[in-house]
C-alpha cells in the first residue's frame, strides 16, 4: 500500500445523516475535528457548496499556538460522501486530498476515511484519535 495514503474504516452508532453532519456542522465540528489533548478549536468558517472553503483554528494551549486547518470541498453527497482539500501547513506542506464516504449499517453507519497527498505517519494517529473523538461526541449528543 502506498505510504501516502491513510485507510481507516469506524462504525457509528448513528444514521449517515448524523454522522455526515459532524463533518459540516460548525458547532458539532468544535467538538472533535482537530481537537487534540492539549488543545482547543477556536473558529471553524464552513461554506458547504462545491469549491466551497473551510477553515479550522486551533489553538495549542501548550505552545499558544494556532494552527490553522483548510481546504475546499470538491464534492458534497449528503449524506454519503464528502470530499475536500485539507491543508495544515504547520503539520505538512502542500495539499491532501480527504474523501469520506458513509454508508448505513446494520444499526448505524460505516464510515471509510481516505486521505491521500500526505504521509501515512503524519496523519494517520490524529486520524485515527479525531475518529474515536467523533464517536464519542456523537454517542453524547
Amino acid at each position: 500500500m502506498d505510504l501516502n495514503t491513510i485507510h481507516l474504516k469506524r462504525v457509528f452508532l448513528a444514521p449517515p445523516e448524523v454522522v455526515f453532519e459532524a463533518w459540516v456542522n460548525e458547532d458539532i465540528i468544535h467538538k472533535w475535528l482537530f481537537v487534540g489533548q492539549d488543545s482547543e478549536i477556536v473558529s471553524v468558517h464552513v461554506d458547504l457548496k462545491v469549491q466551497g472553503k473551510f477553515s479550522i483554528l486551533e489553538l495549542e494551549k501548550s505552545t499558544n499556538e494556532y494552527i490553522d486547518h483548510f481546504g475546499e470541498y470538491l464534492e458534497i453527497k449528503k449524506p454519503n460522501k464528502l470530499i475536500f482539500t485539507l491543508s495544515v501547513p504547520r503539520h505538512f506542506s502542500g495539499e491532501s486530498k480527504v474523501e469520506i464516504e458513509i454508508l448505513p449499517n446494520n444499526n448505524g453507519s460505516i464510515l471509510t476515511l481516505v486521505q491521500t497527498g500526505v504521509p501515512k505517519d503524519v496523519t494517520e494517529e490524529s486520524w485515527k484519535k479525531m475518529l474515536e473523538q467523533l464517536k464519542l461526541t456523537l454517542e453524547n449528543q
